[in-house]
């Protein structure tokens, strides 16, 4: 049996050359050079002529200071975090809906490859384009927030935030962030493949990601009941410990952390068993027609 390690620098290798994977790149640089540049035109605009942004608290008490380092950091993380996991459920949707359609994944079977790993490896190799992505993201996000930094006229104080703890600290947010696309490639691969459908992993996905805070807090309106389904929901755990990496962060209890860690594992458990069963099941010659 092929063994994981191939599989999955084999999916890379796959990945790295899809036009899709370049394209959703440069979707996620281009948006980051738009939205920052947007941001520094406002601050920069004479009074009256400028737009009114209003900013979340958590994030600091005005635009200027939220963009700037070292506070520029949690907002960037936010940005990015939110980009960079509705490109990966593109790309895992993709990934999963052309093996499908293309007959790919009855080759690598033929070739050895167990359906089990051929699962991990799928999911492995998102995880590595993700975190790329999350750190290219906060790059940018940096590079913004230098900029900003000079064009209010403030410079670049190294001596706030080029430090052991700012590099500590953007490595925990990195670490959280990445926890939640672990999720969401996830969850679009396993309704993809148990769909057989690229549009319906793409769009059940991509609706549970927008609107599924909205759902949530409609369901809380219904008393404790409602607020403990909303929690059950497959993003709840992933958008509290996303909370985290605001610049004024929320205090959770040993209650809140026993739930958002349940919701996460048990999610991640039951989307691996339906994947895996699903796949196991699968007709692969029927899954490359």
């Amino acid at each position: 049996m092929t063994p994981i390690s191939r599989i999955f620098i084999g999916e890379i290798w796959k990945l790295l050359k899809r036009p899709m994977t370049w394209t959703l790149a440069i979707i996620l640089v281009v948006l980051m050079v738009l939205i920052y540049g947007t941001l520094i035109g406002t601050i920069l605009a004479p009074d009256g002529m400028g737009v009114d942004v209003e900013v979340d608290q958590s994030m600091g008490t005005s635009l200027e200071e939220s963009l700037i380092l070292p506070d520029g950091l949690y907002m960037g993380i936010g940005l990015v975090q939110l980009m960079v996991t509705a490109l990966i459920i593109v790309l895992a949707a993709g990934m999963v809906g052309s093996d499908l359609s293309w007959g790919t994944i009855r080759t690598m079977l033929m070739m050895g490859a167990g359906r089990t790993p051929i699962l991990i490896g799928k999911i492995l190799a998102l995880g590595v384009l993700g975190l790329a992505g999350l750190v290219i993201g906060m790059l940018l996000s940096i590079i913004g927030s230098l900029v900003t930094a000079v064009a209010v006229g403030e410079g670049i104080q190294f001596s706030s935030w080029a430090t052991a703890g700012f590099v500590g600290e953007a490595g925990v947010l990195l670490f959280r962030s990445m926890i939640g696309i672990m999720v969401w490639a996830t969850i679009a691969a396993t309704i993809t493949l148990m769909s057989r459908s690229l549009a319906a992993g793409l769009g059940a996905s991509l609706a549970l990601l927008f609107l599924g805070g909205q759902i949530g807090g409609l369901l809380g309106q219904l008393g404790n009941v409602g607020v403990w389904m909303g929690r059950a929901l497959p993003n709840a755990g992933v958008d509290a410990l996303n909370q985290l990496n605001a610049a004024i962060p929320p205090s959770y209890a040993a209650g809140d952390w026993a739930w958002i860690l349940a919701n996460i594992v048990g999610w991640l458990a039951l989307l691996a068993i339906a994947a895996v069963v699903t796949f196991r099941r699968m007709d692969t010659l029927a899954a490359g027609s």
